[in-house]
């Protein structure tokens, strides 16, 4: 299952709970909560500290494995300074617009050259 918000991370807590035959109030006594806790947690556990999130993860013996965020050559993830993630995301943009057959399609060289006029031509003499 691919985690993308807290809210994903609550129905995987929730659905192991499920599969481990533990009710919402059982896991809280584990941890030493109450069942609310459990279902705000399950629910929308954005308010939740991500220490309290890793406790109950070990509770329920799931593993976080982080070896995802590798490079496809296998270093580790650098962090990049914003201003490198916004050139990438406009190099990314850009090659996308520049790769659409449709935007390409509707561009066209003009159709006559400009004439240039100048300002005497028009004075009598």
């Amino acid at each position: 299952m691919k985690i993308k918000t807290p809210r994903d991370v609550g129905h995987y807590i929730a659905s192991t709970r499920k599969a481990l035959k533990l009710s919402q109030t059982d896991l809280a006594t584990k941890i030493g909560k109450d069942q609310r806790f459990i279902s705000k947690l399950e629910n929308d556990p954005s308010n939740v500290s991500f220490g309290t999130v890793m406790m109950v993860l070990n509770t329920l013996k799931i593993d976080v494995d982080m070896s995802t965020l590798l490079n496809p050559d296998n270093s580790i993830h650098q962090p990049r300074s914003p201003a490198t993630v916004a050139v990438e995301q406009i190099s990314h943009k850009s090659d996308k617009l520049v790769n659409d057959a449709t935007l390409r399609s509707s561009w066209h060289k003009p159709k006559r050259l400009p004439t240039i006029v100048s300002k005497h031509k028009f004075e009598k003499k």
